[in-house]
């Protein structure tokens, strides 16, 4: 995998899906998350388009020493530093939560192609209880199990218990650490919008059914209050893009190409 240096010197791992000519797709992770909570977006949407994923500071390959504190004008500017460094200017930016945030910020600034918003919101309108069900309180198997019931469906879980079974592999190795972890999601609990009315991008808010951190009218006003926003569930909960990946991936490469198709 390659690497991108931040101004800071900070290494910021990164990988490249696809070799296509259309726009290009940044995908930005959740606070805490390893680049496998991407693992079902990354390829499938690649082919005409290349499709960029990367570690936060302080998560997975990204330099784990950079623990923070952290905050989003950062991390913005971090994503900044990938997408040049793997020539995916301007893209269309698929920000998770935190990555959301992160997205919106660096579009404020910086020409992106379109918004994809998924389980974003606020630092002040997000449910912090709920959100701190998502993580573990140790990095035992026990601990990270536990995490499930807030990230998936009961369906979902029951569907593939093989498959939760490598989730919990796929956090314990990949995911950020306790302090790094807590300075991403301090940096998202911080986060205030600004005028939304000043994003003209197109922009989809995407919402699990049943997320725990995220309610469906805070998701629902994010979007009216996007110029160019409109709002979409999700069957799921706080990974509503993971366990209905198929009819979120068609969602997205529909929308990429309405985008594109009006240019």
């Amino acid at each position: 995998m390659p690497t991108a240096t931040a101004d800071d010197g900070t290494g910021l791992r990164y990988a490249v899906a696809g070799e296509g000519t259309d726009p290009p797709v940044a995908l930005v992770n959740d606070a805490g998350l390893g680049a496998w909570a991407w693992g079902w977006q990354h390829e499938p949407l690649a082919g005409s388009r290349r499709v960029v994923t990367y570690d936060h500071r302080g998560t997975g390959e990204s330099d784990a020493a950079a623990e923070g504190p952290f905050d989003v004008d950062t991390l913005a500017a971090d994503l900044g530093t990938v997408l040049a460094a793997a020539d995916a200017k301007p893209a269309h930016l698929v920000g998770f939560g935190l990555g959301g945030a992160v997205a919106l910020r660096y579009a404020r600034e910086n020409g992106v192609r379109s918004l994809t918003l998924v389980g974003t919101a606020a630092g002040d309108a997000i449910d912090e209880a709920g959100l701190d069900r998502c993580y573990p309180d140790g990095a035992d198997e026990e601990a990270v199990r536990a995490t499930l019931p807030a990230l998936f469906s009961d369906a979902f879980r029951d569907a593939d218990p093989s498959l939760l079974e490598r989730i919990v592999d796929w956090r314990r190795a990949e995911d950020a650490p306790p302090r790094a972890r807590r300075a991403q999601t301090d940096a998202w609990l911080a986060f205030d919008p600004g005028l939304l009315y000043e994003v003209t991008t197109p922009a989809v808010v995407l919402r699990g059914t049943d997320d725990p951190a995220v309610d469906r009218a805070t998701a629902e006003a994010l979007a009216d209050d996007l110029p160019r926003g409109r709002f979409e569930p999700v069957a799921g909960r706080r990974l509503a893009h993971v366990e209905s990946s198929r009819p979120v991936n068609d969602a997205l490469l529909d929308f990429f190409a309405e985008v594109d198709d009006d240019d």
